[in-house]
Parts: structure tokens; sequence; C-alpha cells
């Protein structure tokens, strides 16, 4: 993951727009009922990419509230680590380790396998919640 200081050139002030964020929020909710209905083992790959786009949707939206936006990906994980420091370095590690498995899923056909999701999965679901309550949060100031 980049440092702040590297990245922060990527993102650009802009209105802060709480209309985007509650869409966003509930795209999440589509994406995280979509994921209960998928077989591990047959769709790993789709999940974990699901998940991923969670996660980038939850950052994004709390970055909209704070007026801010990106469309580098390598930022989100460094916006959390600078502006929000109730996720761990443990956790942020994670959200840019799954930023890569997702570019290699979509770029490069990679297959996710059934086990990368039994070691991460609870973690993800952990993440999501932390995530959600900071955009909650912030809708409701």
């Amino acid at each position: 993951m980049k440092e702040w200081d590297e990245i922060k050139d990527e993102v650009w002030k802009v209105k802060p727009d709480k209309e985007l964020a509650f869409s966003m929020l509930k795209m999440v909710n589509v994406r995280l009922n979509a994921i209960k209905s998928l077989d591990k083992k047959e769709f790993a790959s789709i999940i974990a990419e699901n998940y991923y786009e969670v996660i980038k949707e939850l950052i994004t939206a709390v970055m909209s509230v704070d007026g801010y936006k990106t469309l580098s990906h390598e930022v989100l994980a460094s916006y959390l680590k600078q502006f929000y420091k109730t996720l761990d370095r443990n956790e942020l590690f994670l959200i840019d380790q799954l930023r890569q498995v997702r570019n290699k899923i979509v770029y490069k056909g990679f297959f996710v396998q059934e086990n990368y999701l039994e070691a991460n999965e609870n973690q993800l679901k952990f993440i999501i919640g932390k995530l959600r309550n900071i955009l909650e949060e912030k809708l409701s100031e």
C-alpha cells in the first residue's frame, strides 16, 4: 500500500455528496445479498471480487461525504489510513491485498480458491461492518 504523501495528488476536492453515498450504500446491500446466494466452491472468485467492490464502494461513499473523489483504487486504503484510525494495519493490508486479488481476477483471469474465502471472509465482514459504521455515522451528521 502506498503512503498518503505518494498518492494524495490523485484525490481532488468535490462538493460533499450524501445522495451518492446513500446510493452506494444501497448497492453495497445488493452486493452483500448476492454474495449470500452464491456457492463458495464454484463462485469463490466472484465472491472475492464482490467483497472488494463492497469495500471500494463503502470507502468511496465515505470520501464522497467528506467531499473527496479519486479514480485510483490504490488511494482507498491510504485514505482510510490517513483519515480514519479505526482500521488497524492488518485490516488495511487485507483491503489492499484484496484489491490486488481483484485486479488479478479482472485482468488476468485468476481463480480464487475456496480456502482464500475460508481464511479471510470473517475478517472481510468485520472490515465491512467497520466501514458501514463509519459511513452511517457520517450520513447521520
